[in-house]
């Protein structure tokens, strides 16, 4: 029996069944149901603070405990089927709740909680999913929430792995969080994804390739929603949430690993 995967979700909701289902389609099996990884999704929004606004200083809760409690519940959850001795693997589907000031809190609580889930880091994965499936590029393309452009987060990563990092300019920045965040319109607003948010999500895009963008992340895991194609006019679109679920899969049953 593989170790169980556990996917803190909720953030947003429809992030967590994007990357149940990469899980379910990037992995091999016999045919039958039973040779499935097991998953245990908890979507707990309402207990999670925004993380852009967090580290915009316009929320003063930490979403790091509330994804601690969600953690805590799923630990529960396991060791009530049978799973304490296994060490499970999780993923969180959000970049930005990848921020030092979030993430590493988070870390700390698991800890100070004896929680055994080791929660892999999903933008550290998208840099290794990077230099796996594109390593001929140098200059990457990355849309971002505020939050996350803020903090840097893949502007150092990324440049520590040797890229140059191509960002739209900082009076677009508000396109892309429109799109992602408009309370009519947006990704995070409407299921499935309206006209005008793919649109706006597109815009963004092309500012990144007219720069020499030679692969470009999308660094919300909303984006892909709004951008499925795996490229866009030859140019490799980066989905972390493919990488991430990916890397769990990689953990547990690297056997069951589809070929990409």
């Amino acid at each position: 029996m593989e170790r169980p995967l556990v996917i803190g979700g909720g953030v947003g909701p429809m992030a967590g069944v994007a990357l149940h289902a990469r899980i379910i389609e990037h992995t091999v099996t016999d045919g039958t149901d039973q040779s499935h990884l097991d998953i245990f999704h908890f979507s707990c929004s309402s207990r999670i603070p925004d993380r852009t606004a967090f580290l915009l200083g316009k929320e003063g809760v930490n979403p790091a405990f509330g994804m601690a409690e969600v953690f805590q519940g799923a630990w529960e959850a396991l060791k009530s089927v049978g799973y304490a001795s296994r060490e499970a693997v999780g993923g969180i589907p959000c970049n930005t709740f990848h921020a030092p000031q979030i993430f590493r809190l988070f870390q700390e609580e698991l800890k100070k909680r004896s929680i055994p889930i080791r929660v892999l880091h999903m933008l550290e994965e998208t840099v290794r999913h990077i230099q796996e499936r594109v390593p001929h590029v140098n200059r990457i393309g990355v849309l971002s929430t505020t939050g996350t452009r803020k903090t840097a987060l893949y502007r150092t990563l990324l440049e520590e792995g040797g890229y140059r990092v191509v960002e739209v300019p900082e009076e677009k920045q508000e396109m892309v969080q429109e799109a992602i965040y408009h309370p009519s319109w947006g990704i995070k607003a409407r299921s499935p994804v309206t006209e005008q948010a793919r649109n706006q999500a597109l815009e963004a895009l092309r500012i990144l390739l007219d720069s020499g963008a030679e692969a470009v992340v999308l660094g919300c895991t909303e984006l892909p929603l709004a951008i499925p194609e795996r490229e866009w006019e030859g140019v490799p679109l980066v989905d972390p949430m493919v990488a991430l679920a990916r890397a769990m899969i990689r953990e547990v049953a690297p056997s069951k690993l589809a070929p990409y």
